[in-house]
């Protein structure tokens, strides 16, 4: 009997400190879901806030400026309107012409000319030699003091030239004795203002003596 009670006794011990542990137990588990609870929101809640953050920190916002005002320019610095100025023409000067000798002075003479053309006889009173030529019909010649040449069918208008040979000066002095011919007398004279060096015979037939 005395045996049996101490069993009991060791039982009831036994069933005292199991229901102890389990009752120490139960808070604990508690505590422990409860904690972790509490934990998991915070956790999500600094997933969702860091990237924001993160971004903030990545992505300074600038300062805003204010843009300038425009100002605008002064009468001095704005520019005339654009007129279209007409080019000014230019005008080539036409080419200086020498007057022609029946603009210059009257005829010496006249000369019936034969369809066009006409003889010239040169006729040398002076003791020089005279050099003479009709110009794109022959080529210079040379004239003795007291003797005479002809010029035959020369086609007017023609020019004929003559000097003396010693540098003196000539008076020359032309008439027609019959129609298509034309005779020149050349003089020797001291006078400059009557020195003549050529002969030029018109189409019209006037003689001009230069």
């Amino acid at each position: 009997m005395k045996n049996y009670s101490i069993r009991l006794r060791g039982s009831i011990a036994t069933l005292v400190g199991i229901c102890g542990s389990l009752a120490i137990g139960l808070p604990a588990v508690a505590i422990s879901q409860a904690e972790q609870k509490s934990v998991l929101p915070s956790l999500s809640h600094i997933a969702t806030v860091a990237p924001r953050n993160s971004y903030i920190s990545q992505t300074p916002q600038l300062p805003q400026v204010s843009p300038a005002p425009v100002q605008s320019p002064l009468p001095e610095q704005q520019q005339p309107p654009n007129t279209q100025v007409s080019p000014t023409p230019q005008i080539s000067p036409s080419p200086i012409q020498p007057p022609l000798p029946e603009q210059q002075q009257p005829p010496s003479t006249t000369v019936l000319l034969n369809q066009g053309k006409v003889s010239i006889k040169l006729i040398n009173q002076t003791g020089a030699k005279i050099t003479y030529q009709a110009i794109g019909n022959t080529a210079p010649r040379s004239l003795p003091g007291k003797s005479d040449v002809t010029l035959k069918n020369l086609v007017a208008p023609i020019t004929v030239t003559f000097k003396r040979e010693d540098g003196g000066l000539l008076n020359a002095t032309g008439r027609s004795p019959t129609p298509g011919v034309l005779e020149l007398m050349l003089d020797a004279t001291t006078d400059l203002g009557i020195d003549k060096q050529s002969l030029q015979i018109q189409p019209t037939g006037d003689v001009f003596l230069n």
